[in-house]
């Protein structure tokens, strides 16, 4: 598993890919299109979903590369004078390797904002990454984590501060042999709590960015036979023969 310090990196990856101009439908289009799904054409993958299984707090999603975006603009969580808010949504998205591809690993980063002020207010951003093989999503290889905070959520001097969660899967690992088409489910709690009149507590989600790390698939290289490596050696022999005698 990557850690989070190199997650981090990867997010500033995803976040330089999110200005890249968007991939135009093919290959991803042509294939999964009858399917009446939305499919979105990634360089080496395919992302497939159901706009019913994206809460529309999640905002639009978008591919560049083998990067699927999420623009939230409305996913907040707010709490003045005392009381506890949460907002919660999930989205679900199939990714699918193409054709002389295999899947990695998957690489997840969220960004957004929190303000608080007073000393009993608190603010907090929960992620629960789900990922399993769409084939056999009750029975067949499945994993969970959970997003990790790139830093405390604690100033509480009224001004806008960033923060940026992390997490993901390596899908290298023996389990997910052989499985190149995966859901990937997000789940976000966002907290935003208050203890006292004159406190206020506020916070955001603005970005979600998801990175497919893909490989060539080697397994369907085929070799050539031995019979045609003899014959080469042959044909080399044969020119060689051919330019003595024309010497």
């Amino acid at each position: 598993m990557r850690s989070t310090t190199t997650r981090v990196a990867a997010l500033a990856a995803m976040l330089a890919a999110f200005n890249a101009p968007l991939a135009h439908a093919a290959y991803c289009d042509s294939t999964y299109s009858s399917t009446g799904l939305t499919v979105l054409e990634g360089a080496s993958v395919c992302f497939v979903y159901d706009p019913n299984a994206i809460d529309p707090k999640f905002g639009t999603l978008s591919a560049s590369g083998d990067n699927i975006f999420a623009t939230p603009t409305n996913f907040n969580a707010t709490s003045n004078d005392g009381g506890t808010v949460t907002t919660d949504g999930t989205g679900t998205i199939q990714v699918i390797a193409k054709s002389g591809f295999v899947l990695d690993a998957i690489n997840v980063g969220e960004n957004g904002s929190y303000s608080m002020t007073g000393a009993g207010s608190s603010v907090d951003i929960d992620g629960l990454l789900d990922v399993y093989d769409w084939s056999s999503p009750v029975f067949g290889t499945r994993e969970n984590t959970t997003l990790t905070l790139n830093g405390a959520l604690d100033q509480r001097d009224g001004n806008l501060h960033a923060w940026q969660a992390v997490g993901g899967f390596d899908l290298t690992a023996s389990i997910w042999d052989g499985i190149d088409h995966v859901g990937l489910s997000l789940t976000n709690l966002l907290t935003a709590a208050t203890s006292a009149d004159g406190e206020s507590a506020f916070i955001n989600k603005t970005l979600t960015g998801t990175e497919i790390e893909i490989s060539v698939d080697t397994s369907t290289v085929v070799p050539l036979p031995a019979a045609v490596w003899l014959f080469g050696s042959g044909l080399f022999g044969l020119v060689a023969f051919a330019r003595r005698r024309a010497g």
